[in-house]
């Protein structure tokens, strides 16, 4: 039994190496090399994030402040849980330092990176916001509101793609800022005088 699970780990282990070497060489294209690694920056989303926050304060004023409140909170919980918990606690290393990987793994950003490889933060924060965003405010985007997680996908494989992390980094950082966002999502909306938006269950006319 041991064995078979030592079999059934191995093989996703060369199955997550494989996809990741897809994604990182045979994937490539020059026009994401050089869009992907400002693509998952802060920085590069800078410009959306205030745009939100001012539209947010202009149409809603104080009863905006408690869904700006809880997006941070769920940015911060689940940035915290990803850093101090969870990659402390599996400490895989990234890609781009595995020994094992170099002659295999193009690295288009300057640094590796600090810190361990599983969970991607940078996933996990994007699908935590995607997720609360799409439960809290989703009805006001209507039909395009499924572009939340588009969004964070294309942040996710931009990780990937640009070397710093694995696939299943991804993946996993995603399944949890799900369930992060779901619960921040699930908390706000309970308290109606919180509430701006109908939630995005919501039928738009």
């Amino acid at each position: 039994m041991f064995d078979s699970w030592q079999q059934l780990l191995v093989g996703l282990e060369q199955a997550d190496r494989w996809v990741f070497s897809l994604i990182n060489r045979q994937l490539a294209w020059s026009g994401l090399d050089e869009l992907f690694p400002l693509w998952r920056t802060p920085e590069f989303w800078m410009p959306l994030y205030l745009f939100v926050l001012c539209f947010m304060l202009l149409n809603f004023r104080k009863k905006a402040l408690w869904w700006i409140f809880y997006f941070a909170l769920t940015v911060s919980l689940m940035d915290m849980m990803g850093n101090k918990l969870i990659k402390q606690t599996v400490q895989r290393i990234r890609p781009c330092k595995d020994p094992a990987m170099f002659d295999s793994l193009i690295l288009r950003v300057p640094n590796c990176g600090t810190g361990y490889s599983f969970i991607s933060n940078h996933a996990a924060n994007h699908f935590a916001m995607a997720m609360f965003a799409f439960l809290t405010i989703g009805s006001l985007a209507g039909r395009w509101r499924w572009l939340f997680f588009v969004w964070a996908f294309s942040i996710g494989w931009a990780q990937i793609y640009v070397g710093v992390h694995y696939p299943s980094d991804v993946v996993g950082g995603a399944g949890v800022g799900l369930l992060v966002g779901g619960v921040m999502a699930y908390l706000f909306n309970s308290k109606p005088q919180y509430r701006i938006f109908d939630t995005a269950t919501t039928p738009s006319r």
